[in-house]
């Protein structure tokens, strides 16, 4: 059996609390317990044990928002692979997920870069998850459909692709010899 090794007895969490909150409360505490980088009801226990929870920097919320989103699309791509067969996919889910994920990590130079970008990853990480669920469901992938999404999605990943190769942390190759995947093997690009 897999997963989590049960809690003691005296560990685990049977009592619950019921409060009443008026709307604005409810709202602001919400707001604090995102600040913070924390569950709602972490957030309420820490607080009501008198534990004041450190708030998340901004630049690690970034951060985490970051990988979340390269993993998810690295993710769909290789299940694009699978369900498609379609290895165009399969440069992409490497690059995305292994690479990319790679140079941005530690890089907290990078936050008001990514926080600038991250609307537009996510919006491209939808489109690919889109085309992963359709493909998973045994649909058709339209190879247009692929090729104009695969290029929005360079688009979109093309500055964080340059800011990565400029400085990275650690200079175990060539910045230049790195590249997103191109023209060759058959993708849009």
């Amino acid at each position: 059996m897999a997963g989590r090794r049960p809690k003691a007895p005296e560990e685990r969490r049977t009592k619950v609390c019921y409060i009443r909150l008026t709307e604005a409360e409810w709202r602001k505490i919400q707001s604090d317990a995102i600040d913070a980088g924390l569950p709602f009801a972490t957030y309420v226990r820490s607080r009501a044990l008198g534990i004041k929870p450190r708030v998340k920097p901004q630049r690690d919320k970034v951060m985490d928002a970051l990988l979340y989103e390269l993993t998810s699309m690295a993710t769909n791509l290789g299940q694009l692979v699978e369900a498609t067969g379609d290895e165009t996919y399969g440069p992409w889910a490497n690059y995305v997920g292994g690479e990319l994920v790679n140079r941005v990590t530690d890089r907290f130079d990078l936050a008001p870069l990514i926080e600038r970008e991250i609307e537009a990853i996510n919006g491209i990480g939808h489109a690919i998850n889109a085309m992963a669920r359709r493909a998973n469901m045994g649909k058709q992938i339209d190879p247009a459909d692929r090729d104009e999404t695969l290029t929005i999605m360079r688009r979109v990943l093309d500055p964080l692709h340059k800011a990565v190769a400029k400085k990275p942390v650690q200079i175990d190759e060539d910045p230049d010899t790195d590249a997103s995947p191109d023209e060759g093997g058959g993708d849009a690009l």
